[in-house]
């Protein structure tokens, strides 16, 4: 069976994105998303577990069935990459303690499921967030649009999972 919502992660230790979209009635909805932000003078623990009780909380109210998390990409700056695994981890962590299964997307694998094309750029993804998927309330601050879509690709990603778990259990 498909996930009815799937939590949407943007990590990073600065700001994270968390979406919760859901389908209803054939129908994406956006059920919550914000942008946790962390005091860049905090050490990075203290902000690292900022991130997981935001996480833990949106997982508790809003009981998404899947969590889907955009992929460290390690090809730009290697130390702030570093940064967001670990709140990658923290996310990952998380999720394992509610049990819930987790599935990470490469930024290009986003953006070519929302728009149809791997290089989007930001404003093209919010666009198609809104005018092809229907999501209306979807915000203009980065991160939070980007955890919208993760959550977004996570859903429409569903069916050819289910394709592809019925060929392997031949």
């Amino acid at each position: 069976m498909f996930e009815s919502s799937v939590l949407g992660v943007d990590p990073g230790v600065a700001r994270c994105g968390l979406a919760v979209v859901g389908r209803r009635d054939r129908a994406n909805e956006l059920r919550f998303v914000t942008t946790v932000t962390t005091p860049a003078d905090a050490e990075e623990s203290v902000r690292l577990r900022a991130i997981a009780e935001a996480a833990r909380a949106a997982i508790a109210e809003h009981r998404p069935a899947a969590v889907a998390v955009e992929r460290v990409a390690w090809s730009r700056n290697q130390v702030s990459a570093l940064h967001v695994a670990r709140a990658t981890g923290a996310i990952i962590l998380v999720a394992a303690e509610a049990g819930l299964p987790v599935a990470e997307y490469a930024p290009n694998e986003v953006k070519q499921a929302v728009t149809g094309a791997g290089n989007a750029d930001k404003k093209q993804v919010q666009r198609a967030l809104q005018r092809i998927h229907g999501l209306g309330d979807v915000p203009s601050q980065a991160d939070a649009a980007d955890a919208v879509a993760v959550a977004l690709t996570h859903l429409l990603a569903a069916p050819m999972r289910a394709v592809a778990a019925r060929a392997g259990a031949r």
